[in-house]
This record gives structure tokens, sequence and C-alpha cells, in this order.
């Protein structure tokens, strides 16, 4: 029996590129935009695994909310008339706050979306401003509200670590405000610095514009804390939610289970194999894709390293399979009496008060 897929849709456009952003996004002209959703609907046409069932759907971006609710509309009949979409799938798609309102989040609720998440990033105006975003504060909470008037019960809310101008305890109370609005997830990520975007230049210029890797450590940590007590349970390293509100999309990435790509610089893993398609415009109209068949190793490094990042962990018998018998490995037991790991079951799983230096943990257990 096949297992059920899950399916990534990548909607490329932004009303405005955000000073810190690398991902495939653009500020493009409608004529553009029509070419994009005419070829990603003859994509999930064409695609080899049709028919298959599915159980999670994620539109992500770039801000698929900035595009006509009606083309969202078009990808979502294409994908139920070409996969077995279970009744109670999870389907979500990602907003900005300034181009999602009541309106649209509706008619994304009468399409069978039933999952928003926000990019709210901070709730300070000033931060928001310096990073580029074009919303504010109030914005934001009205956003939270408006799904909530449009029916919506699973709400998430990106929150970013390591801004300038925003301190761990103001990062702390956003969280709170976001909560009380009525958010039952909360993504937050460490700021990255990539290369070319306008933000590596800043950081070149004044190198004490972000706050350092320490102050970020703590601002995590702090957050992590508040969370907790707020009924939030960290099952990702930058992933907190209600019980019942994780995103089953995301944890089939972390647990290696099949899903498509649709969309430029999308990808797919299917069968062992990683599937992507080009990130550049022109490229990606002709189809071109590039597959990587994972070796053995690449198998193991995975399943250790995705697993350790999550609190579903990583099964020893699954590595046992692939050739690694990790109980040979002395730094497991030496983890494990430490508290680092903990192990139940034939699962081994990361301490959460660790996922800060996760990577160094993952390092020291792999062949």
């Amino acid at each position: 029996m096949m297992s059920k897929l899950g399916i990534y849709v990548h909607i490329p456009f932004c009303e405005s590129k955000c000073i810190y952003c690398d991902f495939a996004s653009f500020v493009t002209p409608n004529e553009v935009k029509e070419k994009y959703f005419d070829y990603l609907i003859k994509e999930i046409e064409g695609s080899n695994q049709r028919g298959r069932e599915v159980d999670t759907i994620y539109i992500g971006g770039g801000t698929p909310s900035c595009v006509d609710a009606g083309q969202i509309g078009s990808v979502i009949n294409c994908l139920k008339d070409n996969f077995k979409v279970l009744p109670d799938a999870e389907i979500s798609i990602e907003c900005n706050p300034n181009s999602a309102n009541y309106g649209k989040l509706k008619a994304y609720k009468e399409m069978g979306i039933n999952r928003i998440s926000f990019g709210v990033q901070s709730l300070d105006d000033e931060t928001l401003k310096f990073i580029g975003r074009r919303h504010n504060r109030q914005g934001a909470l009205q956003a939270i509200e408006n799904a909530n008037w449009a029916g919506f019960k699973n709400i998430n809310a990106d929150l970013l670590i390591g801004l300038p101008l925003v301190e761990g305890n103001k990062l702390c109370d956003n969280a709170k405000n976001l909560i009380d609005a009525g958010v039952t997830h909360i993504s937050a990520y460490m700021l990255q610095v990539e290369e070319g975007t306008p933000l590596s230049k800043m950081v070149t210029e004044n190198p004490k514009l972000l706050p350092s890797e320490d102050e970020c450590v703590e601002e995590y940590y702090l957050l992590s804390k508040c969370l907790k007590e707020k009924g939030f349970d960290r099952y990702e390293i930058s992933n907190f939610a209600r019980s019942g509100y994780e995103c089953k999309h995301n944890l089939k990435y972390w647990s290696r289970e099949e899903y498509l790509g649709f969309g430029l610089g999308a990808h797919c893993f299917v069968g062992e194999k990683r599937i992507s398609n080009s990130r550049n415009f022109e490229r990606y109209f002709t189809g071109e894709k590039n597959t990587e068949i994972l070796s053995v190793e690449d198998k193991i490094q995975e399943t250790v390293m995705l697993g350790l990042r999550c609190k579903l962990g990583f099964s020893k018998e699954e590595l046992l399979k692939l050739g690694y018998d990790i109980d040979k490995n002395d730094k497991l037991s030496y983890y494990l009496n430490k508290n680092i790991l903990k192990q139940e079951k034939g699962r081994v799983y990361l301490n959460p008060d660790y996922y800060g230096v996760s990577n160094f943990i993952i390092v020291e257990l792999l062949p």
C-alpha cells in the first residue's frame, strides 16, 4: 500500500522584497503571474503521481496572499481533480497580514483551506519598517482577527529571532500578544544573513547591527520558556504548538515521508529521490529539473539529522537496516548518560534543552 503524499505548491510573487530574503520570490506584473499559473496547472496535471492519496497541502512563497484568491482556487481545484485529497487533509496557505483581508480569508475557507500561516516576524513597528515588511503591529493583529472571523481555528504566526531593535523579553511579549489574538502555532526562526541580500551589505558595513550569536540563543531560550508557560509544546527546533495543532505537512519533511513539489524551485521526495525544479523563471518554464538519488550515507545522515530536529526522534532499527549500528558509536551512550539524548522503545530523541547545539550532537552521532 502506497503512503499518503504531502504536496507543496510554490507561489513566488511578493508585493515587495524584504531586506533579508533569499527565497525564490519576485515582484512581477500580472501577465507574468498569469503565465506562471497556467504553467503551474499543466505541471500538476502532468505529474506521474496523479491519483495518489494526499493528506497535506502547503501553499507557500513568496506571498501567496498577494495574488487573486481565484488563482489560488484554481490550484486547489486542480489538485483535487488530479489527486485523492482526503476529506480531513490539512491544507495550509502562507499569508502576509497586509494582503490577507477578510474577504480573501473567507474565500480560502470556502475553497477548503483550513490552516493559515501569517508572516508576522515582529510586532514592533520600528523593526517591521527596518526589515521592509508592509504591515505594522495593528495590521498583524487585525489579520489574525480576520482569520478568526473567517472561521479558521488553526493559525500560525512566524517570528524572527535575532532582529535588530528587538530584545528577548519584547519577543516574549510579541508571542503572548499573538496567542491572545488566537494563534495556535508559532514558528520562531533565527534570522539568517544570506549573501547578496540588502541585509548582508548592511551587516558588512556595520558588523554590530545584529545581536551576537549568544544573544540570539538567549532570545531563543527565553521565547521557548515563555511559550511553554502558555501551553505551547516545542515539537521541532523552530516550531511550537498547542496540542493537536502541530503542522502535519512539515512533520512529513522531518520523518522523511514522501511529498511532491510544484512551482518555481519546489522540491519532491519520492522513491528515495530528491527532485527539484529550477529557481530560474525561464528554465522553470522549460521543465528543467535536478534529480538526486540518495546514497546509503545520505539516508543515514538524513535519518539522524531530521529525527533529532524534532520530538519524533529516529529509529535505531531503521538505521540498522541501512547498515549502521549506532549502538557501536560511543557518543550515543555518552549523551544518553548525560541526559542530552533520551531513548524509548528503540527510538532516540534529543532533550529539547539541547536543541540550540543540535548540529554538534548530530555530527558526533554520524558514522
